[in-house]
């Protein structure tokens, strides 16, 4: 990879595909609005958007530390990739187009600078838009985030260079292309450390085009393919998953309600299934 000869602390990496452009300014307007104490660059990649008011909005004159990258549309992981191979940041953050930004990043970059056995800080998510609401999330598991689910998202997470400098985003895959990042990493030995204060916020729209049955497939098919790359045995050890199991009863007191009528009063429990006060059987979800 090629080196960048100026560094600066934080590169600000945003990929564009026809993005509304009054969310792009929101976006931008947000940064400015975090009051960032370290030097820092914004790069967005256009992703051969096609919406003329955007384009439009994308070659007006910016301020100098934005730069606008222009390719051929060839998706989210590509354009991520080309964003980081150009930062000249020692701290990276793939920030989605339609989402905020809060003066919290600064604390983000304050933990990392303080706390170097950490790679990368990742936060709570805070929707809004057309929902609002706090996803709390819990101490990073390399357990949960390979075969349950990652609490990890490009938008919510600052990483270390060094994190780029060995995984890139697999530009094949159409789904959890951030889940296969950030496993890969996370195999790789690169700490993660939960950072409660939301540096982020997240827009939630509603009225998008479901998934079709076609794309389902091809979801499960790429979930399949991520826990293939890795040996079970080997990288989920039993520590692992007692970790998993108390941060999440420490930090959801619903799934010790759970247990306990599954254990002691399963009748109750199969009648408030069936209410689908529970959507499952299972005791950490």
């Amino acid at each position: 990879m090629e080196k960048n000869t100026e560094q600066l602390d934080l590169s600000i990496v945003i990929p564009v595909y026809n993005t509304s452009a009054t969310f792009v300014k929101e976006c931008l307007d947000s940064i400015s609005a975090a009051k960032i104490r370290y030097s820092y660059e914004i790069i967005i990649v256009n992703d051969g958007s096609t919406d003329s008011k955007l384009i439009v909005f994308l070659n007006e004159s910016h301020d100098n530390f934005i730069s606008v990258i222009h390719k051929e549309n060839t998706g989210v992981s590509a354009s991520r990739n080309l964003g980081m191979k150009q930062a000249k940041g020692k701290f990276l953050i793939c920030l989605d187009a339609d989402d905020l930004l809060t003066p919290n990043i600064n604390k983000a970059i304050d933990y990392l600078e303080k706390n170097r056995k950490y790679d990368a800080v990742y936060c709570d998510l805070q929707y809004f838009g057309d929902t609002r609401f706090l996803y709390k999330k819990n101490e990073f598991s390399k357990f949960q985030l390979i075969y349950i689910g990652s609490v990890l998202t490009p938008s919510s997470t600052l990483l270390r260079r060094e994190i780029f400098s060995k995984v890139q985003y697999n530009e094949k895959l159409s789904y959890s292309e951030d889940k296969d990042f950030f496993s890969r990493a996370a195999v790789l030995g690169f700490k993660f450390k939960y950072f409660h204060k939301p540096f982020c916020l997240y827009r939630k729209i509603y009225g998008n085009k479901s998934l079709s049955q076609k794309n389902i497939k091809m979801k499960d098919e790429t979930e399949i393919f991520i826990k293939s790359q890795f040996d079970p045995h080997k990288e989920i050890t039993i520590e692992e998953v007692n970790k998993y199991v108390i941060h999440n009863f420490a930090g959801h007191k619903k799934y010790l309600v759970k247990l306990l009528l599954i254990l002691f009063f399963p009748k109750l429990f199969d009648l408030l299934l069936k209410r689908k006060i529970f959507k499952n059987n299972i005791v950490i979800d």
